[in-house]
């Protein structure tokens, strides 16, 4: 009998638990739901009733939101400074999180501390002292203008999770690698680098991320149009007295597939990176 109620109080939790999982998985995935359901609409429409579901879907709308302003140039150009964001940020953070992790040379202290500095400092704070030094040596309204900012910034999170990382790696494979001849480039390209791979996904993530949604700076430093990012395209749906928010709607949903892609394509990669060291010892 005992047993029994056991069985029964078990099976009651984990009901419970899974209905808590559910409610949180919802909460996760309804705002998309709505945002999707919204892009369809007319204005009149989402005005009338944004809960509503979209009677005549208007699937036009995701074209019109790209051809609304210059949208296709603001995402070329986005595209564009992530991808060298990207390439940047892998590169030089893997070669100071090397060095860093495997040598000791003087003020390598103070170099790690001023990466971990660079996460302590809110990023916004900057904003007015980066103006103002781009002001002075004349590098606004470039096309790099904002590639130095933005690898600046994506550095100290990489180094330091490199860091560590490669301190989980053996130094004995680079004793091994140095034994049979190759080179530190050999040794970093042939041998470190393919065993990063989980850590650097996570680096490319987050070095995307934080190129495709920023907006302050882009704001400040960028007055050309033919500049501008997908942030300061989306900006240009609010007009001063109406919005569409159907548009607006689309133009949102069609910014964050490039995210939601680039996730799908690293995911295993990731996790590989979150639990690395989790079953150490």
């Amino acid at each position: 009998m005992i047993k029994l109620i056991k069985d029964y109080f078990f099976k009651f939790y984990k009901l419970i638990i899974n209905l808590i999982i559910c409610l949180f998985t919802l909460s996760c995935v309804f705002p998309f739901i709505w945002m999707f359901n919204s892009a369809l609409k007319t204005n009149s429409e989402f005005m009338g009733n944004s809960l509503s579901l979209a009677i005549h879907p208007h699937f036009e709308n995701f074209l019109a939101a790209l051809r609304t302003g210059d949208m296709v140039r603001n995402f070329f150009n986005s595209a564009c400074l992530s991808v060298i964001n990207i390439v940047l940020t892998v590169l030089c953070s893997f070669v100071v999180g090397y060095f860093i992790s495997r040598y000791q040379f003087r003020f390598r202290n103070l170099i790690y501390l001023l990466f971990v500095s660079g996460m302590v400092i809110p990023v916004l704070s900057l904003l007015v002292p980066v103006f103002i030094q781009f002001k002075t040596l004349h590098l606004l309204d470039h096309w790099y203008t904002l590639v130095i900012p933005y690898v600046a910034f994506s550095m100290p999170f990489s180094v330091i999770i490199i860091e560590n990382y490669i301190q989980s790696i053996p130094k004995e494979m680079d004793e091994a690698a140095y034994i049979e001849g190759c080179s530190t480039f050999q040794l970093l390209k042939n041998v470190i680098f393919p065993m990063c791979s989980p850590v650097l996904s996570i680096v490319v993530i987050n070095s995307f991320i934080s190129a495709w949604n920023e907006f302050p700076f882009s704001l400040v430093l960028i007055n050309n149009e033919k500049l501008r990012t997908i942030s300061m395209g989306i900006r240009m749906f609010n007009s001063e007295h109406t919005v569409n928010y159907p548009l607006y709607i689309a133009a949102l949903l069609v910014s964050i597939i490039p995210v939601v892609l680039l996730y799908l394509v690293c995911s295993k990669q990731i996790m590989k990176g979150m639990t690395v060291g989790a079953v150490k010892g």
